[in-house]
């Protein structure tokens, strides 16, 4: 009864659009952290050693060579980030392909992040990164355990462009 199936279709433009701000949203959050990881890397060699006289030399050239470390620690984060952010994006836009699953409700709930109440559905047969989809409160009401609903995301970023439940008859 419950039969899950998955196809590829291309993008509409809608959902391009919906990519390319995903795009810009994590450009302009790598881009800040870029500037924070820049600025630690100028201001950390330059701050005072704990001791002063001979030992601060030491104290110095140990200290120099730690922050230049987690300078390089942070830099390797940075760009793995980049990587992970920012690649399957990229590689959605030039392929424009996305994944519909006409899959079935597994369940329900609700939640506060930041402060605003919000409500979502599992569904089965999606990516793990995809758990919990978003669904409006008028939305939410509507939806039982086993509907039928298919949902589409991005091929390699697997960002939600959106869902639409199935009719039954």
């Amino acid at each position: 009864m419950n039969v899950i199936t998955t196809t590829e279709e291309t993008c509409t433009f809608e959902d391009l659009a919906k990519l390319e701000s995903a795009m810009c949203k994590a450009k302009s959050e790598l881009r800040i952290t870029g500037i924070v990881i820049l600025a630690l890397s100028v201001v950390l060699p330059f701050l005072p050693p704990k001791y002063s006289g001979q030992k601060a030399m030491l104290d110095m050239m140990s200290y120099s060579a730690a922050a230049a470390g987690i300078v390089t620690v942070m830099g390797l984060v940075f760009l793995w980030a980049m990587y992970f952010m920012l690649y399957g994006l990229h590689k959605d836009l030039k392929s424009k392909i996305k994944i519909r699953v006409n899959t079935y409700v597994t369940g329900m709930g609700s939640g506060k992040y930041k402060g605003k109440q919000y409500s979502y559905f599992t569904a089965a047969g999606l990516p793990y990164r995809m758990g919990r989809i978003p669904a409006g409160t008028g939305m939410i009401d509507k939806i039982k355990r086993g509907d039928p609903v298919a949902v589409e995301y991005s091929k390699y970023g697997k960002k939600l462009l959106g869902f639409e439940m199935i009719a039954t008859l």
